[in-house]
């Protein structure tokens, strides 16, 4: 059973007075038809008295398809005949035994399919965090409070907490998009975006990156929560072009200028612990004066007495950074598994370590070579303290910042330290006469797929160089080769010169070639007689 109710505006004109013409909600007929009584009224009651209309409009008709053992449809049409149409569009798809309900997707907009994501499915991912962050803050920008918001100001008004402030975040402009119905949503809408994003100076990855976060709601939506779209809003939408593939590499003597500074870093970072372990012997002597507590004057004073003790009577320098640096370097390890390695799984005795839990989701054990052995011998275990290295993302990005700055290194991040070991990895295997293949470079990267292997295994130039090389060189023991110019095939014989001509120029006969055009002579004559 299907109805159409008429949800228009209704129009009261006044025949020759256009400015008295009002609108009225269609649920507002009462008033409608006061206005147009008063208006009648005025016109009797004038000299040139003209007609006064009420009308509805039909450009807003509700439409309800209800029938037993198929989904209720709601849709609004603008006319009559679209009405009709659509009408007869459902009915022809339940008598060929369709039942996708394509209106659904109309009920709801993408801002609050992001609302549902962060709730229901973000929780379930390792990046948790950084897609609430995103979603949440597409949010925030484009006006909707999200249940995430909500609970956060809920805690932080709790706690008495200020709200962060972030002050590299640049506002989205050309988002209106999220408001709309999720089946109204268009590729233009995106590319609007794209456009914007682009001029406010955001990376092109940055921003695919976004789309990749909104291409797992949008299948989210159509696949789990069953919103059937008739087109995704993702056909025909072109992402930004971007090639951002880094092949960051140490050169000359930046390793060990690296390296010095990472150990004047462990330096400055050992003395500071010194510092703080002889200001709470300071501190734990008693108060400063009689009847007077440790203040913010009384610590300086201290951490200035306790600076001068330590600098007088020297200090243990533990070689923490140098550790990670060297361990990041060895295994060709990413950084969230280095950071999140516990000693339980750290074996120096069988050089080895071990991911129970890696970006791919398998886990994963990594050779660890004798002298990192030895390194990570010399850190100390906290009470407590499961981690091999204790530390966040920030302090990490904030010590490597602080090196490389001293030591004069340029565009050479912690991530750069993976391609740099499984880079050095292959080089030093071919110097050695043993070269590694993929397949064993895999075992220590953790790679499933050996295409994204090739792209962190390439070799230097001056490898390559060395190589062709020796190739020209085992070639010329062969032939003599003017230039490299001459092509010569694996048994230096020229690609220019066939294998019968050789053979005719050193005297040699071919009875083989011989009988052949024995043979097309005869065929000749026979042709002839």
């Amino acid at each position: 059973m299907a109805s159409i109710t008429n949800r228009s505006n209704y129009v009261v004109t006044v025949e020759g007075q256009p400015e008295r013409t009002r609108r009225f909600a269609f649920n507002n007929l009462k008033e409608a038809k006061r206005y147009q009584r008063e208006q009648k009224k005025a016109q009797e009651d004038g000299k040139k008295p003209g007609s006064v209309q009420l009308v509805q409009l039909e450009d807003n008709l509700l439409v309800r398809v209800r029938d037993r053992g198929y989904p209720k449809h709601t849709f609004n049409a603008t006319s009559y005949e679209d009405a009709e149409n659509q009408l007869t569009i459902i009915l022809a798809d339940r008598v060929q035994g369709r039942r996708i309900d394509f209106n659904k997707a109309r009920t709801i907009t993408l801002a609050k399919l992001f609302d549902r994501y962060i709730d229901e499915v973000c929780p379930r991912h390792k990046g948790c965090q950084t897609e609430t962050y995103k979603l949440n803050s597409f949010l925030e920008d484009v006006g909707y409070e999200s249940q995430y918001a909500k609970r956060q100001r809920a805690s932080q008004a709790q706690s008495h907490a200020k709200p962060g402030n972030y002050k590299k975040h640049v506002p989205r402009q050309c988002i209106e998009w999220l408001l709309k119905p999720f089946a109204d949503v268009m590729p233009t809408d995106f590319q609007s975006y794209v456009d914007a994003r682009l001029k406010q100076g955001i990376k092109p990855a940055t921003i695919d990156r976004e789309f990749d976060l909104i291409s797992q709601v949008v299948n989210w939506a159509m696949e789990t929560l069953r919103y059937h779209l008739e087109i995704s809003p993702f056909v025909g939408f072109e992402r930004p072009r971007y090639f951002n593939e880094r092949d960051r590499r140490l050169r000359g003597d930046e390793g060990e200028r690296l390296l010095a500074a990472v150990q004047e870093e462990d330096r400055i970072r050992s003395f500071n612990i010194a510092v703080e372990q002889e200001l709470e012997r300071i501190r734990a002597q008693g108060a400063p004066r009689v009847n007077k507590r440790w203040n913010k004057y009384f610590t300086m004073k201290a951490r200035k007495q306790a600076r001068a003790i330590v600098t007088a009577a020297g200090f243990l320098i533990i070689p923490f950074w140098e550790a990670l640096f060297e361990y990041l370097l060895a295994t060709a390890s990413r950084r969230s598994e280095a950071l999140s390695l516990l000693w339980e799984h750290t074996y120096l005795e069988e050089k080895a370590a071990f991911y129970p839990d890696t970006k791919n989701g398998r886990p994963r054990t990594v050779p660890v070579r004798q002298y990192v052995v030895d390194l990570l011998r010399q850190l100390p275990r906290a009470p407590g303290e499961s981690r091999v290295f204790p530390i966040t993302h920030d302090e990490l990005d904030g010590a490597w910042g602080r090196a490389c700055k001293r030591a004069g290194v340029e565009n050479y991040h912690p991530h750069d330290n993976r391609h740099e070991g499984i880079s050095a990895t292959a080089e030093m295997g071919r110097a050695a006469g043993t070269p590694f293949d993929l397949i064993a470079l895999s075992n220590l990267s953790g790679h499933r797929d050996l295409r994204m292997l090739a792209r962190y295994s390439h070799l230097c130039a001056g490898e390559l160089a060395d190589r062709f090389d020796e190739a020209y060189a085992i070639a010329a023991q062969r032939r003599q080769i003017r230039k490299g110019r001459v092509r010569v095939t694996s048994t230096g014989t020229p690609f220019g010169q066939s294998h019968l001509a050789s053979r005719l120029n050193s005297g040699q006969e071919d009875s083989g070639i011989e009988d052949h055009q024995e043979g097309e002579s005869m065929q000749r004559q026979d042709r002839l007689m």
